[in-house]
């Protein structure tokens, strides 16, 4: 009896400890002098961090969610790296203040973030990178108005991802 219940507290525990690394965040940091963090969300093969082959190039695209089990736009964050010879040749970093990937939104476009990678590894189905973003992300209000650095907000994070090859 006591040997099938250290089992079953072993096996409670694991599982716990599984159950924390999963939800683990992917990407933290600051974010306008708040920290933050965004997890990747999953279900099957169907991942918020993915990557696709274009020619010689590699688009990752990776999309952060503030809570561990929800897919919910308002203050997500996106990435979307293009990489040529396991260099980062474009990036591209958007911060979502609404329930919508449309304006008002931060962007990186016409701001003055900073984008580098300390790690890149891939195999035939999965990319593992990691890296961080530094600056001041730019506020656009509408859709035809250019993003404005004068209502900007800093941020300072780290991405540590696993994405996963898109199938067609």
């Amino acid at each position: 009896m006591w040997k099938q219940l250290g089992m079953a507290i072993c096996a409670g525990w694991l599982s716990t400890c599984a159950f924390a690394n999963e939800l683990a965040p992917e990407i933290e940091g600051v974010l306008d002098g708040e920290p933050h963090e965004w997890f990747i969300l999953s279900q099957g093969s169907d991942s918020n961090a993915s990557f696709i082959e274009l020619g010689e190039e590699v688009r990752v695209d990776i999309t952060g969610f503030i809570d561990g089990e929800r897919w919910d736009a308002r203050e997500a964050l996106t990435i979307s790296l293009t990489l040529l010879e396991d260099e980062l040749i474009t990036a591209d970093v958007i911060y979502l203040i609404g329930d919508t990937p449309l304006p008002p939104l931060y962007t990186s476009e016409d701001a003055q973030v900073t984008v580098s990678l300390t790690h890149y590894e891939r195999d035939r189905q999965t990319v593992h990178i990691a890296g961080s973003i530094q600056g001041v992300m730019a506020l656009q209000v509408q859709l035809d108005a250019p993003p404005s650095l004068e209502e900007g907000i800093d941020i300072d994070v780290l991405f540590d991802v696993q994405a996963q090859k898109v199938k067609f």
